[in-house]
């Protein structure tokens, strides 16, 4: 009898994630469509054949170094806690990492990297503080990006643009505006939930509940490992944060620059590269509401809507929002062999060990 429980509660819990993941795919396709119905195919067609195709090589370039100072940057924290990664590995765990939240929902997969790394013998309940730790500053740069995103555009774009792209109103305040601030507050957020995750005592209790129930433990393969463990590795994560803060701030000016190089391809060259190092920052949170995965048409519309403001016509605008999509997509694929190869791993009869380098002096 509990054998038959057992399988009826799983036919059912298996039952709403299918229905789930389809209602998701359904938006998404939903979301496409009316894009390319707002843009129009065949002026999006055209804007496409303008392309310079080596623009379009810098700014997948830039795209790579990006991820390559990610790597380097998990590297560093995970060293703080005297753990010895391979470089080569850890950047394929990135482009893991990556790739997983391309297609999850509110680009949550990232937190799946941990079970990338897990070839290399880095203990889960390290490897995820860190990460955790990292998204946290992350997630406040991006704050502060959106802000200065806001401001920039209320300085420069004209109070008839505003009006133009966005008639609305809400107590006075044009509904543009209010979608921005939306946006920032959805970061801020992100940032407030994962710092607490890392650092709060009681927070980090509870997450070792969650991260313990039966079905989650046996996907994330006990991902959260020794909780005493994870609280020691988070502390050395804090010790980190401005090393941290400078390495996130250069990866920032680089997409900034793989924005810019995007724009130049399509031909957009009435924007400064200050205003796509800004505006990035505020798309992005857009990529974190959970209608579709990474916010798949979400995201697309919002930088149709901010280039808009800026003077850059829909066509031109459509293209750039579905190249920006489909370079991170196209390069985050180097991962894949390692998410096959984890997911063999993981799923394996022999557990994967962990090995506990003995803490020595730390580097702070």
């Amino acid at each position: 009898m509990p054998n038959q429980e057992a399988q009826r509660d799983q036919k059912q819990s298996s039952s709403k994630r299918f229905l789930k993941i389809f209602l998701q795919v359904a938006v998404m396709i939903a979301m496409f469509a009316a894009l390319l119905w707002y843009v129009g195919l065949d002026d999006l067609y055209n804007a496409l054949l303008t392309i310079r195709v080596e623009y379009l090589v810098l700014a997948f370039l830039m795209y790579f170094g990006i991820n390559v100072i990610f790597a380097f940057r998990l590297q560093r924290v995970l060293g703080k806690n005297n753990i010895k990664t391979s470089f080569g590995k850890t950047l394929l765990a990135q482009y893991a990492g990556m790739l997983t939240s391309d297609v999850t929902p509110g680009r949550a997969g990232y937190i799946l990297t941990p079970v990338y790394l897990r070839d290399q013998n880095v203990p889960t309940s390290k490897s995820l503080s860190t990460i955790l730790g990292i998204q946290t500053i992350e997630f406040l740069v991006k704050v502060a990006g959106g802000i200065g995103a806001v401001i920039y555009l209320v300085k420069y774009v004209p109070t008839t643009t505003w009006s133009e792209m966005f008639p609305q109103t809400f107590a006075g305040i044009n509904v543009g505006i209010i979608i921005a601030i939306l946006g920032i507050g959805l970061m801020l957020l992100g940032a407030t939930v994962l710092a607490l995750f890392t650092w709060s005592k009681r927070a980090i209790a509870i997450f070792n509940k969650i991260a313990n129930i039966r079905f989650l433990k046996r996907f994330l393969g006990g991902i959260m490992g020794k909780l005493e463990e994870y609280k020691e590795s988070a502390h050395t994560t804090q010790n980190a944060i401005p090393e941290i803060l400078a390495l996130t701030m250069i990866c920032w000016v680089l997409k900034g620059f793989e924005w810019w190089l995007l724009g130049l391809a399509l031909g957009i060259g009435n924007i400064p590269w200050i205003a796509f190092f800004l505006i990035h920052p505020l798309v992005t949170a857009l990529a974190f509401v959970p209608l579709t995965p990474a916010g798949i048409g979400v995201q697309e519309f919002g930088i149709i809507g901010i280039l808009g403001l800026l003077g850059v016509p829909v066509a031109l605008a459509g293209a750039f929002a579905i190249i920006a999509r489909g370079l991170l997509i196209l390069e985050d694929l180097i991962g894949l062999p390692q998410i096959v190869k984890s997911t063999s791993l993981l799923f394996s009869r022999k557990k994967p060990q962990e090995t506990t380098v003995t803490p020595t002096t730390q580097e702070t």
